[in-house]
């Protein structure tokens, strides 16, 4: 292979049981209207939150911190390890912030917070804290306004990046140059092949403690959850030349990122009500297709939803629509920005379907990200 990929697209086919991975306001699970049939959906942000922590904890591509308790953590930073006293903390804080557009004020609690989320690396309180001690007699002049040298000495942590923030992106309003990171990810909000429905589930508890007369009934609590279930199309694709302009530039870190991404989409799985739904399922299918053109979602696959094979569920039929839809889509449009596509399957889902159309078949995941890794190798050579 001597085309560069530009592009990297996940496809993914995901059985979910009787669960509420993600909830709107009212506490329903989120839907959708797709085909002219309600469906249920799981947020881009939900499922790109849980392969971010994924990667976090699973993959040695650095640790990111999204809070806005970033200003209390600079704070105590400056009062414990470099000897500033709390009110010539808070007035650095104060002004460390201001040069990054972010207002600082005080909490009920008396804790410092900025009024939006900052998105940086775990260990920036410490970094920011050194700069600020360094430059401690210029921050806490009343009349302070810094050279543009001094200014890119301050706030230089908060440009920090890593694999992480470079997959997911950086935003900050009013920021300076340099602090925003246009994000490499992309990822769709998750949706049933099929038409979904949400049920409701009434539950009691009980009082373990029965007060008065012995002949006392009834529940100490009484409420309704709501659920749903199906089989999930998901879909992600990460930008390969943003990602090489965050990074150092070489396919080596690049692959390192993407095959770590591939797992961590795969693998993570939003929390919501897992408690009282232990929905801990896997994918049955993992398709990814290297790209030089542009990215291509499988979503129209499904705007006719899939109807239940006779005797049985959805996910084999998904499987046979999804590869139908690929092969059609081929036909029609060729194959020329394809770079390379691989697809794992469990086994016993589909036996009987071709799966051609959505690449090499890999008996693994495993397998199907070293098939990835060998293609960012050959591209490179």
């Amino acid at each position: 292979m001597t085309a560069t990929p530009n592009f990297l697209d996940v496809h993914i086919l995901h059985a979910v049981p009787y669960s509420n991975l993600n909830r709107d306001n009212l506490g329903s699970p989120k839907q959708m209207i797709y085909g002219g049939t309600a469906r249920a959906r799981i947020s881009s942000q939900c499922t790109k939150r849980a392969a971010r922590l994924w990667l976090e904890d699973n993959a040695d591509l650095g640790e990111a911190l999204r809070t806005r308790r970033l200003p209390q953590s600079l704070r105590e930073e400056l009062t414990k390890s470099h000897g500033f006293a709390d009110e010539d903390a808070c007035e650095a804080v104060g002004q460390l912030f201001k040069l990054a557009g972010i207002e600082v004020a005080e909490t009920s609690a008396g804790d410092l917070q900025g009024d939006q989320l900052t998105f940086t690396t775990a260990e920036a309180a410490r970094r920011l804290a050194h700069r600020v001690a360094a430059h401690r007699e210029a921050i806490l002049d009343e009349n302070f306004k810094p050279k543009k040298s001094v200014k890119d000495d301050l706030l230089e942590p908060l440009q920090a990046k890593n694999t992480v923030i470079a997959l997911c992106g950086r935003m900050l309003a009013e920021s300076s140059a340099g602090v925003n990171v246009d994000g490499a990810l992309q990822v769709a909000h998750a949706f049933t092949t099929h038409s979904a429905a949400v049920e409701q589930d009434y539950f009691t508890a009980v009082d373990d403690v029965i007060q008065g007369d012995d002949e006392e009934t009834g529940a100490g609590h009484i409420n309704v959850n709501e659920f749903t279930s199906g089989v999930f199309y998901r879909h992600a694709t990460i930008g390969l030349d943003t990602l090489r302009e965050s990074l150092d530039g070489s396919e080596a870190t690049v692959a390192e990122a993407v095959s770590g991404f591939l797992r961590a989409f795969t693998l993570a799985e939003p929390t919501g009500k897992q408690n009282a739904a232990n929905a801990h399922t896997r994918p049955a299918l993992v398709a990814a297709v290297l790209r030089s053109d542009r990215p291509a979602s499988f979503a129209a696959a499904f705007e006719n939803p899939v109807s239940a094979a006779r005797g049985g569920g959805h996910m084999t039929e998904s499987i046979a629509r999804l590869a139908s839809h690929a092969a059609a889509e081929t036909e029609f449009y060729g194959d020329a920005g394809e770079t390379g596509a691989w697809c794992a399957v469990v086994a016993s889902v589909a036996p009987d379907v071709p799966l051609g159309s959505l690449g090499a078949i890999c008996t693994s995941l495993s397998d199907l990200i070293s098939a990835v890794e060998t293609a960012f190798e050959g591209s490179s050579s």
